[in-house]
C-alpha cells in the first residue's frame, strides 16, 4: 500500500532512513538543492509538479511544496526491537494516544534521545499517517514502532523479563526527577490526553511519577511531559554506562 509522506524535512528524513520512497513531487521552480542531491544518491526521481497537484495529493497535510509517495510504514517487531536494544533497554510506551500531532511530538523526543523503540496500540490510537509523519519532522523514518493489541499484557510481559514498569500521570507517587539510575530496561508508560493512564494499565507499573510543577497552570501536554520524562530516563541510562 502506498503512503504520502508530505512536507520538506519529512520527505528528506524518509530518503535518509531508507523507508521505500518511489518518488518525489517538488512543487515547479523551487529551490531545493538539498532534496535533489538526496534523490540523486538513492536514485529516487523527482517530478515537478504544479501546487494544485500537491494539494490534491496531499490531502489536507501542509506540504511545503514537496510529497513524496512511499511503501506501507515498517511497524517493528517488539522482539526484534528488544534484539537490538542498547544495554539497559529503554521503551516509551503509549497508552491510547489518539491525536496525531502529540504522537508525532513524542516520537521526534524519542529519537531524539535515543530511545530503542516506542510502543503504540492497534485499536483506539493514534497510527503513523501522513499527519504523524509530518508533526515529528520526519522522525518516524528513523523510529522503531511497535504496535502491540493489549498494552496491559505486553506490559506483564515485559515486567516478567525484568523490565522496570514506569508510569507517567499526574499524581504520581514520585517526581520525575527523584528517580535513580537502573541498570533493568526501562519501559514509560505515557497516558492519553485527556484520562492518563488507564485503571489497568497504571496498576500494572511498578511506579508512576508525575513532573513538579510550580507556575500557575494545572497540567502538561502529553507530549511535552513525555519529553521530559523521556530526557530524564535517557539521562540516567546515560550515567549508569559511564
Amino acid at each position: 500500500m502506498t503512503r504520502i509522506v508530505a512536507g520538506k524535512r519529512p520527505v528528506l528524513e524518509a530518503i535518509r532512513g531508507g523507508s521505500p520512497v518511489h518518488k518525489v513531487y517538488l512543487e515547479a521552480r523551487r529551490h531545493a538543492p538539498e532534496l535533489y542531491e538526496a534523490a540523486r544518491e538513492h536514485g529516487i526521481e523527482i517530478e515537478e509538479v504544479t501546487r494544485a497537484r500537491l494539494d490534491e495529493m496531499s490531502r489536507g497535510v501542509r506540504h511545503q511544496g514537496v510529497i513524496a509517495t512511499a511503501g506501507e510504514y515498517a511497524y517493528q517487531d517488539l522482539e526484534a526491537i528488544l534484539e537490538s536494544a542498547k544495554s539497559p533497554p529503554l521503551l516509551v510506551a503509549l497508552d491510547q494516544i489518539t491525536d496525531p500531532q502529540n504522537l508525532g511530538a513524542i516520537i521526534r523526543s524519542a529519537v531524539t534521545f535515543g530511545l530503542d523503540g516506542i510502543l503504540i496500540q492497534k485499536h483506539r490510537a493514534a497510527a503513523i499517517t501522513p499527519s504523524v509523519v509530518r508533526a515529528s519532522a520526519g522522525a518516524t523514518e528513523h523510529a522503531r514502532v511497535a504496535r502491540v493489541t493489549n498494552l496491559q499484557k505486553t506490559l506483564v510481559s515485559l515486567s516478567d523479563r525484568g523490565f522496570e514498569i514506569i508510569g507517567l500521570d499526574a499524581g504520581g507517587d514520585a517526581d520525575v526527577e527523584h528517580l535513580k539510575g537502573s541498570p533493568a530496561g526501562r519501559v514509560l508508560v505515557v497516558g492519553s490526553e485527556g484520562e492518563g493512564l488507564r485503571r489497568l494499565v497504571r496498576q500494572r507499573c511498578d511506579l508512576v511519577v508525575q513532573i513538579h510543577q510550580e507556575g500557575p497552570m494545572d497540567s502538561l501536554n502529553a507530549s511535552v511531559a513525555a519529553a521530559i520524562a523521556m530526557y530524564q530516563v535517557a539521562r540516567l541510562r546515560r550515567g549508569s554506562n559511564e
